[in-house]
């Protein structure tokens, strides 16, 4: 159970927790933009819903990298709305939940960097291929929203020892 609001700073620390819960969450709808033909372009897994031709999807280096990020965002967003409804349910999330919200979050921009740099060894049709993914806004502004939400995510508002 949450102490009483003036205790502890338990009020601010709740909002800061639904402020990162949206940034977390947030992402996984913004990236139906990539789904049209917009100028913000496709996002972390535009490449997924522009295939065409099924069969050739599992050639491109960008198909899986979608899928991988299509996961991660889909991670995201189920930890972003267990921040909002665990305290419906009278539970504090704890030390090592935030932490594994902040490696969560870690790793996905991680694997922005390296898929838009180097690029990810994927399966391609002379077999492994390392082929960067292009980088547009849309995936600039998913890997910001997230990075805001991982580092709301800090243990006891960032203030003294964790408990």
């Amino acid at each position: 159970m949450y102490p009483a609001p003036g205790v502890g700073g338990a009020g601010r620390m709740g909002k800061v927790l639904r402020l990162a819960a949206l940034f977390l969450v947030l992402p996984f709808f913004l990236q139906l933009l990539g789904l049209g033909d917009t100028p913000l372009g496709g996002g972390l897994c535009g490449e997924v819903f522009r295939v065409k031709d099924p069969a050739w999807a599992l050639t491109a280096p960008g198909f899986w990298y979608g899928v991988l990020f299509m996961l991660l965002l889909a991670l995201e967003l189920g930890f972003g709305l267990s921040l909002l409804l665990l305290p419906l349910l009278g539970e504090r999330p704890g030390a090592g939940w935030l932490r594994a919200g902040r490696y969560l979050v870690g790793t996905l921009l991680v694997l922005f960097l390296l898929t838009r740099t180097t690029g990810l060894p994927a399966p391609g049709a002379g077999g492994w291929v390392l082929e960067p993914a292009p980088l547009d806004p849309l995936s600039l502004l998913l890997v910001g929203f997230s990075l805001a939400g991982g580092l709301l995510l800090r243990e006891n508002g960032g203030h003294g020892a964790a408990s």
